[in-house]
């Protein structure tokens, strides 16, 4: 026992009297860069998700504006009264737009609605107009990008955001370009129309931002007030087009580290051994509080924030790994009565509701399947290793829990939800690809009646002319 006590302390009593000869020039060689790489680290974790998040609200956005009905009724021949309840009332009921504008080919304000609940605060006060040239940037990016070519079949989302800021009021502005699904309608013109959301984030950036990606003392500035020690990420501007940035006190381990062990520096001559234990475990505390923190960040970028389910970021890595070893069923599944819920007892019960059908959905399904949200009311789940029949099977299983009365805070509600199933059995399909099919299916599911299952193979192609698609749409 003496011998290995020796064999491990010896080494550290060594250790430390070269630490001591080499703490003249560590500081001035290692702390700096050490410290500036974690700083960078975080600030490329933090931009990219608040990149993830503006791409979550972004794609919400495409329920409303990849759709052949919106370019009938807003540009082949507009209808006000289809567009306040299909888009307007629709987007304000259902998510936490507050503000919704439609532009017209030529960049006229041709709709636009306002929720009572924001009519006042000094971002909405000022008028339609005064938001959408707040939006003229964004609305310049879409147009640029409007007619680059487009991969056959159901469009990519184009939308663009960015943050504005007036005083302490903070909104996320986007500009999205409607464009048709399936081509029964077209643009009349070469541009289509472009809708304009407005969407605010509630009580300060600092602590919207500073709580969610868990960082120290974060502050929102103009850029030219940040001190360089400060980490920072360009988040917002302001209605004359200042940069606001996000700034906070980065993480410094080596400095700490540093810091920490001076005491033992100094008195090491006396308490050599006890030093350098003390040494050791404040490194590895050190060490423990960087590792959770990273990888609470990196879990914050991949998943989502309410439910705790895995985001659309992890869609592409864990189809490839799942379709290398196999056939694979790809389910993508939309609540029905969700919008119900929302117009009746407001998002923070909708938001519950999402929670208790996330924890039913894993209870359904195997350790081997994976979950995610797509956004909004939307799921996926990727299912290795079953046939057609046994997916299905599972679907209805998934369905009929669903469909069971679900107990929230104060109050008992009824859903339901439709599935739709694609099955991949090469390699050779992309997720992309997958995704669409499941989807597809997903649309005739919802056709058919609530709590419907229905496979790819029971949706003709969409090659096979407009009236299959309206068909198997509902539309």
């Amino acid at each position: 026992m003496r011998f290995l006590h020796f064999r491990l302390v010896g080494p550290a009593i060594v250790g430390v009297a070269l630490f001591i000869a080499g703490m003249a020039t560590f500081p001035y060689y290692g702390v700096k860069r050490i410290d500036a790489e974690a700083r960078r680290s975080q600030e490329m974790l933090v931009e990219r998700n608040i990149s993830l998040w503006i791409s979550d609200v972004e794609f919400s956005l495409t329920a409303w504006t990849i759709w052949d009905e919106a370019i009938a009724k807003l540009d082949n021949s507009f209808d006000a009264e289809w567009a306040d309840r299909n888009i307007g009332a629709s987007l304000i009921g259902t998510s936490r737009t507050r503000f919704v504008v439609v532009l017209d080919s030529h960049d006229a304000i041709i709709y636009t609605r306002t929720d009572d609940t924001v009519k006042d605060m000094p971002f909405f006060v000022r008028g339609p107009a005064a938001m959408v040239k707040d939006a003229s940037e964004l609305l310049t990016t879409v147009r640029s990008r409007e007619h680059q070519p487009k991969k056959p079949g159901i469009p990519s989302p184009l939308a663009v955001s960015r943050i504005v800021v007036i005083g302490d009021e903070a909104v996320l502005l986007s500009a999205s370009l409607f464009q048709p699904d399936f081509g029964t309608s077209k643009p009349k013109g070469d541009r289509a129309p472009i809708l304009i959301t407005a969407m605010p984030i509630g009580g300060t950036l600092q602590d919207f931002f500073g709580k969610r990606f868990l960082l120290n003392d974060a502050q929102i500035s103009p850029l030219p007030a940040v001190s360089p020690d400060r980490a920072r990420a360009e988040i917002a501007v302001g209605t004359e087009g200042e940069v606001e940035v996000l700034s906070w006190l980065p993480p410094t381990p080596a400095s700490d580290i540093l810091w920490q062990s001076l005491p033992l520096i100094l008195t090491v001559g006396v308490v050599l051994i006890a030093g350098t234990v003390l040494m050791i475990r404040i490194t590895q505390t050190t060490a423990q509080m960087l590792v959770s923190r990273e990888r609470q960040m990196r879990h914050a970028a991949t998943h989502d924030f309410l439910t705790g389910l895995a985001n659309r970021s992890l869609l592409q890595p864990e189809f490839t790994a799942l379709i290398e070893k196999g056939p694979l069923m790809v389910v993508c599944l939309d609540l029905d009565g969700f919008k119900a819920v929302n117009d009746t007892r407001g998002h923070a019960m909708g938001d519950e509701l999402l929670k208790v059908v996330a924890e039913r959905l894993r209870a359904g399904i195997r350790a081997e399947d994976r979950l995610f949200r797509l956004g909004g009311d939307e799921f996926a789940i990727m299912m290795p290793g079953l046939s057609g029949v046994e997916a299905a099977e599972v679907c209805r299983h998934l369905s009929a829990s669903l469909s069971n009365k679900m107990n929230l805070p104060g109050c008992e509600v009824s859903i339901g939800a439709s599935f739709g199933i694609s099955e991949v059995a090469t390699n050779g399909t992309s997720c992309e690809a997958a995704l669409k099919g499941a989807d597809a299916a997903l649309y005739c599911a919802k056709s058919t009646g609530r709590g419907s299952v229905v496979m790819e193979s029971s949706v003709e192609k969409h090659q096979s002319g407009s009236h299959a698609l309206k068909t198997a749409l509902g539309r």
